[in-house]
């Protein structure tokens, strides 16, 4: 029996997580779906570049490199980056010359489960395994079976659907699969790197802004106004109240700490207007989470400490008040207690605010566009003294 070796390169975090997952299921599927007189061999490695590289090329290039390293007969990568041609979103693309595919796990949205991301991994693998005799032979079949290829792949977008296109010479691309819709793919790809960026997991890392808010939320429930107010506000007020909060707190952190990546000579204009959307987006889930954890404390706290007796004395409401009084006031008070731990973002570095909203890529984006700017400055320095001594 032949033995087929593939490789599965993924960025770090996530991609490498995934790519794990499917290392131990992969097998089965390509001997059951593409051939089962052969016994596949699936592997795993990460490599940076294909985490931080923003061209198709370089990162197909590099894949195939590590595919003659590893001695691999196919090779697909993962990547946590988005791949565009033109203005739409790219799913999934291949060279089969080279055998080497890729796939762009943010293209499929916010929730990126390994079974959708197999549909395609498998549809990719079944083209890359024909041979090029096979494929000048059958080029109608071929085309035949990239249409059913695109269908199967569509089934795993909701409200989407994808298609087949065929690449040109130029683009060392045989085919590439892509979301029809450029508006539902755009608004994919950001719900797909706001989810990769894993801002559950930064949740832990605002236990201080987290506490400042509780304290500050307590301190301003020692007083009646709020009482009061909880009574006579609306809930669409108190709606208003807490989007204030929330991206008060996500405008302050933007900013106060370089968060936003500035126009330069050294970034292009669609890479950088996508990752400072990202990055709104990631604190927006943070910001969020943390407010959502900031009403659970304080409904606790409320509950077991307020008495109706005193609910009723510092608000002179008529009668016993209901549950309903009791979640206004914890409302307020958390959309307090939010806009005041604001402030406490100040107390955290810059460098571990970026660490925890950026993702590995866009760390290196940060840096790789730092160092060009300053090498650009140093450059620019020593023209004059050079001019001067000639």
């Amino acid at each position: 029996m032949a033995i087929v070796r593939v490789g599965l390169v993924s960025a770090p975090n996530l991609p490498a997580y995934i790519a794990e997952e499917l290392c131990k299921e992969l097998p089965d599927y390509f001997s059951k779906e593409i051939d089962n007189d052969t016994s596949w061999e699936v592997e795993t490695t990460v490599d940076t570049l294909v985490g931080v590289a923003e061209e198709t090329k370089e990162v197909l290039d590099k894949a195939n490199n590590i595919k003659k390293e590893q001695n691999w007969e196919y090779v697909i990568c993962l990547t946590d980056l988005p791949i565009f041609f033109k203005k739409r979103i790219v799913v999934g693309n291949a060279n089969l010359d080279h055998k080497v595919g890729q796939v762009s796990i943010p293209a499929f949205g916010v929730m990126p489960m390994h079974k959708r991301i197999r549909v395609i991994m498998i549809e990719l693998m079944k083209e890359l395994y024909r041979t090029s005799d096979e494929r000048v032979s059958t080029e109608e079949h071929t085309l035949e079976n990239g249409k059913d290829a695109a269908k199967n792949i569509g089934r795993q977008f909701f409200f989407s659907r994808v298609r087949r296109l065929v690449a040109s010479p130029e683009e060392q691309l045989d085919f590439r699969y892509v979301i029809r819709s450029r508006v539902i793919g755009y608004l994919r790809i950001m719900c797909g790197m706001t989810f990769a960026n894993r801002p559950w997991d930064a949740l832990l890392s605002f236990k201080k802004i987290t506490m400042l808010s509780f304290a500050s939320g307590a301190y301003v429930s020692i007083f009646p106004n709020p009482w009061v107010l909880s009574v006579a506000y609306s809930p669409l007020r108190l709606v208003f109240l807490s989007l204030l909060s929330i991206l008060g707190m996500v405008t302050w952190i933007i900013f106060s700490h370089n968060l936003w990546e500035k126009p330069s000579q050294h970034g292009k204009k669609r890479w950088r207007d996508l990752y400072n959307r990202t990055t709104f987006l990631t604190l927006t889930s943070i910001v969020s989470l943390n407010y959502l954890v900031l009403f659970i404390m304080f409904l606790a706290a409320m509950s077991l400490l307020v008495p109706p007796e005193l609910f009723q004395i510092r608000t002179q409401v008529e009668g016993s008040p209901s549950f309903v009084y009791y979640l206004k006031l914890v409302w307020l008070v958390t959309s307090f207690g939010t806009l005041a731990g604001a402030i406490g973002t100040g107390l955290e570095s810059e460098e571990r605010i970026r660490n925890v909203t950026y993702s590995f890529r866009q760390q290196q984006r940060y840096y790789e566009i730092g160092e060009e700017e300053n090498e650009g400055d140093k450059n620019e320095d020593s023209e004059p003294e050079k001019r001067c001594i000639e």
